[in-house]
């Protein structure tokens, strides 16, 4: 089974991440992968915190969405400020999933999959118990 690039999550990986150790297929996915990069052997890396220009912010994100679902701007900037979630989203692994999440068409179906990963589950959880907590 050939591996697949943890970037674009389509075409067959032929390099690793010498910090990471996960694999991409080019040097553009290099470039990309690098961004948010967590080298395994340091926590406190400067790739710690998320590039700015991945941040919501008012210009990219819809302000009146008709999806019930979705989640104020200024909650999601809340969610930010959680170390416990900091933590997590470290995980390689974790960020991949969402990286595919993100990118794929199928986003229910995906979804659907990923909710039997417990560190997706965990993800979620914590990403909904700080939510419902800035409401009480």
């Amino acid at each position: 089974m050939e591996d697949t690039c943890c970037v674009c999550a389509v075409r067959t990986d032929k390099y690793r991440c010498p910090g990471c150790r996960l694999r991409y297929c080019s040097l553009g996915c290099s470039k990309k992968h690098a961004e948010g990069c967590l080298p395994k052997e340091t926590s406190t890396s400067p790739c710690r915190t998320i590039p700015p220009d991945m941040l919501p912010t008012k210009d990219n994100f819809p302000e009146d969405s008709d999806d019930l679902d979705a989640v104020p701007l200024q909650k999601l900037l809340l969610l930010g400020k959680s170390e416990e979630l900091k933590d997590l989203l470290q995980n390689p692994h974790l960020r991949q999933l969402l990286r595919t999440l993100d990118q794929t068409a199928k986003k229910a179906e995906t979804l659907r999959q990923f909710m039997q990963e417990p560190l997706f589950v965990e993800f979620a959880d914590l990403s909904l118990s700080l939510l419902d907590a800035e409401e009480k």
